[in-house]
């Protein structure tokens, strides 16, 4: 009895998941995700501490090659770096 209670709640869970996997639309549909906003700040050289996404654009913060501390806005609809800052290090 057991295995079959087992068996039968282990054949429900996977049945719920199915149905729901691909029930939730996406928050921002055209717009870039988090993971792909990541990989072209990567691109452009930057270690990623933070990425802030609202509505169209979204705040990256990183570090460069020489340890800078760098902010790039981009557009999540396009992908296109809008602004680039760097903090010069103190020394």
């Amino acid at each position: 009895m057991k295995n079959i209670t087992t068996s039968l709640l282990a054949s429900a869970l996977l049945s719920l998941a199915a149905c729901t996997a691909g029930a939730a639309p996406a928050a921002n549909p055209g717009l870039l995700g988090i993971a792909e906003l990541e990989r072209r700040a990567t691109g452009e050289g930057l270690t990623v501490t933070e990425i802030e996404a609202k509505d169209r654009l979204a705040e990256v913060e990183g570090y460069d090659a020489q340890s800078r501390k760098v902010k790039l806005v981009i557009d999540r609809k396009t992908g296109e770096v809008l602004e680039r800052k760097v903090k010069q290090r103190r020394l």
